[in-house]
């Protein structure tokens, strides 16, 4: 008889088999590794690169982190306007602080700072800033030099004769004024990350609660014109801080379009104006006509909250989300990266990669 034949085919009728009930239970190889062998080395190599491919297939790859959007030239342009008013006005401040009043000496300072300070912001946009940067400087610098002139103004209205700051203490707050707006302004976009409109919101909220304080300052001045300074220059200081500190707390929540801030501006002319023919009631009335200037602040703040509301158009929903964490190169609170069906003591498992911020 010849046995070797039928051993070899009972042998690879054997092979077969089992190679069939593996298939059947794993299914095919993925893994990169042959089947055979004991577990550990039956998918390839060991727990780490074991199976092939790592995962079933999915390889991770670190995110792609997005960048913020540059800055336009109009943004920057704004920043570099502002940057030669701070140093031209930081030179004058120089001259009347050492006492220099030669025409031929003292336009040294002012020309030579105003030429400096735009040049360091061409440095500082070297990379390009990114969207909101330069306006959140520059923005920072105007409010903090409008708060030195609403200080120096009032003190000066406001103090007894002979005890006035004079130009030397306006010039002293006007530049500490702005080189504190303009450090705030810079940690101000780091911690928000404001949009161009944003930071327009909060100059145009300084300048709209300055008019109105000072109307409503003036309404509530008595005597003389000339005895009213007092209380307009307060009035307008107290709301030149109260508007911008409201308008830092609204950008928290909402950005506005240019259309609304457009519109902002034009309710605040069109509710003026409107407003004007109040003092027709004040012809031969013994009523002072100074209290028509409180319906004058009150229809100029409604018509800024009207176009806001009512008659300036938003930004479409797509492009407010386009500001969201992920275009400023924040991760998501949580993503998953990828993962697979892994084989795992006789039976199979199921792996997932991701992140959670």
């Amino acid at each position: 008889m010849h046995t070797r034949p039928l051993v070899s085919l009972l042998s690879a009728l054997l092979v077969s088999s089992v190679s069939w009930t593996a298939s059947a239970q794993y299914g095919a190889p993925p893994y990169g590794g042959q089947q055979g062998g004991s577990y550990g080395g039956q998918y390839g190599a060991p727990y780490g690169g074991q199976y092939g491919a790592p995962y079933g297939g999915y390889a991770y790859a670190p995110p792609q982190k997005k960048t913020q959007p540059k800055s336009t030239p109009l943004e920057v342009g704004y920043l570099y306007a502002t940057s030669v008013a701070y140093g031209v006005g930081t030179g004058i401040w120089f001259d009347a602080l050492v006492g220099i009043d030669d025409p031929g000496v003292q336009f040294i300072a002012p020309a030579v700072l105003g030429v400096a300070a735009p040049v360091g912001v061409y440095f500082l946009d070297s990379p390009p800033m990114p969207r909101g940067m330069p306006s959140a400087i520059a923005t920072g610098m105007v409010i903090g030099a409008g708060e030195g002139l609403g200080i120096a103004s009032y003190q000066y209205v406001s103090a007894r004769k002979g005890k006035e700051w004079g130009f030397l203490g306006l010039a002293t707050s006007e530049v500490i004024g702005s080189t504190v707006g303009g450090a705030l302004g810079w940690g101000f976009y780091h911690l928000l990350r404001p949009k161009p409109q944003t930071n327009m919101l909060i100059a145009s909220g300084a300048v709209w609660g300055s008019l109105i304080g000072s109307e409503f300052g003036a309404a509530a001045s008595n005597g003389g014109w000339s005895e009213s300074n007092d209380s307009v220059s307060l009035g307008g200081l107290i709301g030149f801080n109260v508007a911008t500190a409201g308008a830092v707390g609204l950008s928290i929540a909402w950005t506005p379009s240019w259309n609304q801030l457009a519109w902002m501006w034009g309710g605040l002319g069109i509710g003026t104006v409107v407003s004007l023919p109040i003092y027709f009631a004040y012809i031969g009335s013994d009523h002072d006509p100074r209290r028509g200037l409180i319906a004058q602040g009150a229809a100029g703040t409604l018509g800024i909250v009207a176009g806001a509301l009512f008659l300036g158009r938003p930004d479409p929903s797509g492009d407010v989300a386009l500001d969201e964490p992920e275009e400023r190169g924040d991760p998501p609170f949580a993503r998953v990266l990828g993962g697979g069906m892994v084989p795992y003591r006789g039976g199979m498992g199921a792996v997932v990669i991701g992140e959670l911020w």
